[in-house]
């Protein structure tokens, strides 16, 4: 029986189950498969619109991902992850490379020049950077490449409306609409426009499936889902630590078997034919190389490479410690909607907060799970939009003029004055669940001490 139906024989209680009460009802209207379709269309219409208008598909950051791509649609798997790489931050996690590479042998991209042989590419690949390079300006391979990346969005709108519908607000006014809202936030398009990183697109598409089943109660698909998305960008870990601390102990045992099962089988054998890099690059994914500059770990002095570690392990640890502080104050009702999808939020957030640097796209994660909370709760806060509009003033996506804001301001400010709105948004949900649930178990304890 999936949680939604346990919803409806009462087993949580009913302060965590409802939502406030709908500011748009006309949206609650039921809508026949062909209104849904063509609101999938008007998103995807309009997110390729926005990209196209502002500049298209950019080639900045394309290497870390294309370049591996290439490699493993010719065959060549060990110099997917080349040794002494000289771009100097890690290379895209293996799934979103695979799946490109997959295509570009679907559509024969490249392949009517000869791709370079391994005598050209250099013992352990390591002058591979300049043949790879001749070849993709001879073939004009870089294009229809980059046209890949728009497969991270449509697995973006899948797990949106996978979430939607099994939190009972699909098939309704608030698919098409939540679809287009999301589609036109620019950290969202910023993804492809900005800089190349279809992953992280990618990723929280796969995670918000696998967080939609867990609303069903499929943990091993749940946990086959969020390996993928592991083995698509890192940030990935915080939702799936999230889910692992709410669940029931035998949803957690198979859903914890099946994400490391899935793991494995995907990045077990690169790494045995890459000599262990593609275990690093799945393990630390695609990023700064160190402190941005101007950044708030830059002005503490947290910098070097045992810093990076410590930032990166604080959000996962903070995150684990509120999913488990909620599943004590809420018991079975954390893995309710709205407490779920806060706390999926908030983990996002935390990220950014221990963030070596920050970039307009960062925000897509936050951005995403914050609409559709505000979705399940049938409001849209005005102080979400005001954030939204913030990070477009700071990270302006035009292509012409931009980024004056970004740098002529030191970046601490920006994170203190971006990130810190962010958690408010992501947490006050859950906090307002937490209230609403210990004061029903005070009414309800009132006739008892009478």
């Amino acid at each position: 029986m999936t949680r939604i139906h346990q919803f409806a024989r009462g087993r949580t209680s009913p302060s965590t189950t409802t939502v406030d009460e709908s500011k748009l009802p006309w949206l609650d209207r039921p809508l026949s498969a062909w209104s849904c379709a063509l609101g999938w269309l008007i998103a995807l219409a309009i997110f390729v619109g926005f990209t196209t208008l502002l500049g298209g598909l950019t080639q900045l950051d394309a290497l870390l991902s294309t370049y591996s791509s290439w490699f493993i649609a010719h065959g060549n798997f060990a110099c997917a992850y080349p040794p002494g790489s000289s771009v100097e931050i890690p290379l895209t996690a293996p799934l979103y490379t695979l799946i490109a590479g997959g295509l570009s042998v679907l559509f024969g991209v490249g392949h009517g020049v000869m791709f370079p042989t391994q005598s050209v590419l250099g013992s352990r690949c390591l002058t591979w950077l300049g043949p790879i390079r001749h070849w993709s300006s001879h073939t004009s391979a870089l294009t229809p490449t980059l046209r890949f990346g728009y497969l991270g969005w449509l697995v973006l709108m899948v797990g949106v409306v996978a979430v939607l519908r099994a939190c009972r607000r699909g098939k309704t006014g608030w698919e098409p609409l939540t679809l287009i809202f999301i589609a036109c936030t620019p950290p969202v398009f910023m993804c492809l426009q900005y800089l190349f990183h279809p992953q992280d697109l990618l990723a929280m598409g796969l995670s918000l499936c696998g967080v939609a089943l867990v609303l069903r109660d499929r943990w091993v698909l749940a946990g086959i889902l969020m390996a993928l998305a592991l083995t698509t960008q890192q940030f990935a870990i915080l939702i799936l630590v999230v889910l692992l601390v709410l669940a029931p102990n035998a949803g957690r045992l198979k859903m914890a078997a099946a994400t490391v099962v899935t793991w494995a089988m995907i990045v077990l054998p690169l790494a045995l034919v890459t000599s262990g890099r593609a275990l690093r690059v799945a393990l630390v994914g695609s990023g700064l190389a160190g402190a941005q500059y101007k950044s708030l770990t830059w002005e503490l002095h947290l910098t070097g490479s045992a810093a990076l570690d410590v930032w990166r392990l604080m959000p996962i640890v903070v995150s684990a410690c509120l999913a488990y502080w909620t599943l004590r104050r809420l018991g079975p009702a954390a893995l309710n909607p709205v407490p779920l999808i806060a706390l999926v939020a908030t983990s996002l957030s935390m990220r950014l907060v221990f963030e070596e640097g920050l970039y307009g796209y960062y925000f897509m994660a936050v951005a995403v799970s914050l609409i559709v909370l505000d979705v399940l709760r049938r409001s849209f806060r005005f102080e979400l939009i005001g954030w939204l509009a913030l990070i477009v003033l700071v990270f302006s996506p035009l292509p012409w003029g931009h980024d004056r804001l970004t740098y002529s301001v030191p970046m601490w400010i920006w994170q203190l004055l971006l990130v810190t709105p962010a958690v408010w948004l992501s947490l006050s949900p859950l906090l307002d669940a937490i209230r609403g649930a210990t004061s029903s178990t005070n009414v309800e304890r009132v006739p008892a001490l009478k």
